[in-house]
Formats: structure tokens, C-alpha cells, sequence
């Protein structure tokens, strides 16, 4: 028995799966005796399907094989594409334009009077050491990119991965406060962004700034009213915990 529904939102397709399987001899306790009967095991199966970027999410008993067998039986049937095991591996975000900061002049044109990469996770190239680095409130609002290049300078001159940012709009103060209001984007390389946080105009905007930098490409956005991918590009991402 299944169910296709669109109830989440705009472009995006939940579908829930329950299999009966065939009846099976079964050891179970009832109380504290343990008797053998005939029984029917259930498997429940979900899989979320946005058609703006052809990621799949799935949250399946069974492990990492039975994701795939039910993300490969929803392209096949329900798509009609063949997904293959390139395509079927979790989205990954190349966050190495970060090395030099946040440059993307929209963002001022869009009201905003102060950019700051507040944070960086940078694992070495062997895999044996990761650090994370913050600008401290003491940095005065620099960019952490700026003080590595100071004081420590090789993971970002080597060739060092980055995994994970921060990155910290601030709009002007309102009129008679003097704290900013802040608006903060978490992005990492496994693909998580902290985007919908925010109102879908915001988001939309926030999307703009991090196509500009050529983290995300104009297709891989968050919102579901961009056009869906080309047929055949089938993505899937089990969340952790699973």
C-alpha cells in the first residue's frame, strides 16, 4: 500500500510505503514466555521528492540498501528515469570560494550595511586534523577569513577543504537602537543550510547571494518555484540519525 501526496508544499511530493510481507514463522515473547507463531512482518517506508533541486530524502528501517532499493523503484516508476549509483549519493557543496571571503555586492544593494565570514571548519588534506576558527567580538567585526591570513595562514593557502561556514549579514541599526540586526547563513559542504529559517522572500534572496558566489547553482536552489531539473538527475540524502 502506498500514497503520493503533494501536501508539503509547492513542488514538493511526500510518498509513504507500507509493505506487508509474507507470512513467516516468528519467535516472540509474550510476558516472559517465548513462543514461536505465524506472523506478518510490516516495513513503513517515506521518501520526500522536490522537484527544484532532484533531491530525494528517505527514512527507511533497513540501512543504507534498502534507501536505495526504494529511491531506485521511485525513479523508475514514479519519475520514469533510470537512476544510476553516480547519481544516487548525497549533494555535495564546494565551499572553496569561502578562502577569500564573502564578496557578493548584492548584498548591499539589498540593504544590508555589514557582510562578516564569522566562521570556517577546514580539515587538512590527509583527513588527520580539522580546526574551526570564529572571529570573536573582540575581531571588531572582521572576517575570519582575514584574520587566518594573519595569524595562521596555511590551511587556507594549502590545500586544505572546507567544510562548514558562517556567515553573518547585518542590516543598519534600527533608529534609535544601536545593536544590527543579524541574519546568519550556515552552509556546509555535506549540503545542510540553515536557509528555512527564514520567510520564502528572504530565503529567495539568500539563495541569490550564494548562486552569486557559486556555491549553489541556479538549479540546486532551496526554492521550490525554480524549474526542475533536467530529466534523469535523480539526488538522495538520508538525514543523519536515520
Amino acid at each position: 500500500m502506498c500514497g503520493l501526496s503533494g501536501d508539503p508544499g509547492p513542488g514538493i511530493h511526500l510518498l509513504t510505503v507500507h509493505v506487508k510481507d509474507l507470512a513467516m514463522l516468528r519467535l516472540e515473547f509474550e510476558g516472559v514466555v517465548l513462543k514461536q507463531r505465524v506472523g506478518n512482518p510490516n516495513i513503513h517506508m517515506v521518501l520526500e521528492y522536490a522537484e527544484a533541486t532532484g533531491v530525494v530524502r528517505t527514512l527507511v528501517r533497513g540501512g543504507h540498501k534498502v534507501q536505495q532499493m526504494l529511491v531506485q523503484a521511485f525513479a523508475e516508476h514514479v519519475l520514469g528515469v533510470q537512476a544510476t549509483p553516480e547519481r544516487i549519493k548525497a549533494p555535495a557543496l564546494d565551499l572553496s570560494a569561502l578562502r577569500t571571503g564573502f564578496d557578493v555586492p548584492e548584498v548591499f544593494e539589498d540593504g544590508f550595511s555589514l557582510v562578516q565570514l564569522k566562521s570556517l571548519a577546514l580539515l587538512s588534506p590527509d583527513g588527520e586534523l580539522k580546526i574551526e576558527c570564529t572571529a570573536m567580538q573582540a575581531s571588531r567585526h572582521r572576517s575570519v577569513h582575514e584574520l587566518l591570513r594573519e595569524q595562521l595562514p596555511a590551511p587556507l593557502e594549502g590545500r586544505w577543504t572546507v567544510l562548514a561556514a558562517q556567515i553573518n549579514l547585518y542590516y543598519p541599526p534600527e533608529p534609535g537602537r544601536t545593536r544590527a540586526r543579524v541574519v546568519p547563513i550556515e552552509v556546509t559542504s555535506r549540503g545542510r543550510l540553515n536557509l528555512h529559517q527564514f520567510d520564502p522572500r528572504l530565503q529567495a534572496q539568500l539563495e541569490r547571494y550564494l548562486v552569486r558566489i557559486g556555491i549553489l547553482r541556479p538549479g540546486q536552489t532551496l526554492s521550490a518555484h525554480e524549474a526542475p531539473l533536467a530529466t534523469g538527475t535523480v539526488g538522495a540524502t538520508t538525514p543523519e540519525g536515520a
